[in-house]
């Protein structure tokens, strides 16, 4: 899966433009939203037994790209201006997903199959089980 498809990673970037005051516009709640979204998927790869590389994967990364960002903004509070910019940054990842010509219902799909298949489907995750596994 391509870096730009992941949109964990836009929510990073936003993080990152947002710590950089490239943006006004608090990530905090995204990011909430997007560790809701990995602690749902995290039991399914226990369930479907992906290996312990997958899931050390999975949990490192999003350590990184959201646990910390969590910690980092931990003293700041988001606003309803800030859920606004949430729902518009998803919606420009449903039109962008659209404009590469990606099937929203198979995309989805593909990501569950990967994690029964137990399949690292992220670039990130997919980069480190490449570098560790044997």
């Amino acid at each position: 899966m391509r870096f730009d498809l992941v949109f964990s990673y836009w929510i990073f970037t936003w993080f990152l433009l947002y710590e950089l005051k490239f943006v006004k516009y608090n990530p905090q709640f995204a990011l909430i939203c997007g560790l809701f979204e990995n602690l749902f998927l995290l039991p399914f790869m226990v369930y479907y037994k992906n290996s312990l590389l997958n899931i050390l994967s999975f949990i490192f990364i999003n350590l990184f790209i959201k646990i910390l960002p969590l910690w980092l903004l931990r003293k700041t509070i988001f606003s309803k201006k800030d859920i606004y910019a949430t729902i518009i940054l998803f919606l420009i990842y449903i039109l962008w997903i659209l404009l590469n010509k990606i099937n929203l219902k198979k995309f989805f799909n593909d990501i569950f199959k990967n994690i029964k298949n137990n399949n690292p489907s992220t670039p990130f995750v997919k980069f480190v089980n490449d570098y560790l596994r044997p």
